[in-house]
């Protein structure tokens, strides 16, 4: 009897294994620049408030993606990135971060070339508008060739990316992997604007990266907005109640944004541009977010909600 027993316990181990799904760590590593804000690129967070992922049992994550996405475990910042994830999906987060190494094993990067990437970006930073630097040690494009295809968005953007139309966003100082990508996503009808669809139409992917990266290396002016304590106190801590996760997640302390998972920058922005792309999410007529992350947090704000978390954003410095 015992011998049935074990017999059966071993076929129905191996039912579950084969019907297990199988994780593609390249396909992972795509899709983990979501998680990079909070968990780090490979896994490994500088953040004491968040759990290291790199080299953990891929099962084990599997199952507490699962989790979150059902509610059998609860967090308010993760159950909206867990929210649209497909078994695959978990699969290949799982299989990414696994067959990464753990803090402990991963070697320090000699001095110089852990100096060089910031050395660059704090030259560039400091450039009021860039004429003739490649940067491609920092972007996939070319800045010089940006700044000469821009001449076609300095009508509503400005020269140097700073908008004074308040309905149009500041380009100054974003993300090139943001600016792209949004780029892209005009062209490819992911994200609407009859504005927008027509002047991306012509632009090569070439022509986006160096749009992107001109726009990223210009310094963006202060925000104007008046501030709000309502408004900081979601931007820090959400709202537990109506499942609302803090802005600061993804969009960092200082509205910075997180430039390697593609986040944008917020400080500063034009009011009015905020407040109408909150409300797009929210509406659903836009819906180029990955993984729906802005649309299931953008539901759940009132009216009121947006207000406030405006008039903050666009005061940041």
């Amino acid at each position: 009897m015992k011998k049935i027993i074990f017999s059966l316990l071993l076929t129905v181990g191996a039912i579950s294994t084969a019907n297990a799904v199988q994780g593609d760590a390249a396909a992972g590593k795509e899709k983990a620049a979501m998680c990079g804000a909070c968990h780090g690129a490979t896994g490994v967070t500088p953040n004491p408030l968040y759990p290291d992922l790199a080299g953990q049992k891929d099962q084990y994550l599997v199952k507490q993606l699962a989790d979150f996405k059902s509610g059998a475990r609860t967090d308010m910042m993760m159950a909206p990135m867990a929210a649209n994830l497909s078994e695959q999906d978990m699969a290949d987060l799982a299989a990414y971060f696994s067959s990464q190494k753990r803090a402990s094993e991963q070697v320090a990067a000699p001095a110089e070339s852990a100096a060089t990437p910031a050395t660059a970006a704090a030259v560039a930073s400091k450039v009021e508008i860039v004429t003739s630097t490649p940067a491609k040690a920092i972007y996939a494009g070319d800045v010089k060739a940006g700044q000469e295809k821009s001449v076609m968005c300095a009508s509503c953007h400005g020269t140097d990316g700073n908008s004074v139309v308040p309905m149009y966003p500041k380009l100054a100082g974003q993300s090139a992997n943001y600016t792209a990508k949004q780029l892209a996503d005009f062209k490819s009808g992911e994200r609407k604007d009859p504005v927008m669809a027509g002047m991306v139409a012509a632009l090569s992917e070439q022509d986006m990266n160096d749009l992107a990266a001109y726009f990223a290396v210009q310094t963006p002016t202060a925000g104007t907005g008046e501030g709000s304590a309502i408004g900081e106190k979601l931007y820090f801590g959400g709202d537990v109640a109506k499942g609302i996760t803090a802005c600061v997640a993804c969009h960092g302390v200082k509205g910075k944004g997180m430039s390697q998972a593609a986040f944008p920058a917020v400080a500063g922005q034009n009011a009015d541009y905020l407040k109408k792309q909150i409300a797009s999410f929210r509406n659903g007529s836009r819906g180029n977010d990955n993984n729906s992350m802005m649309r299931n947090i953008a539901i759940k704000l009132s009216d009121n909600d947006i207000d406030e978390l405006v008039k903050y954003m666009s005061s940041l410095k």
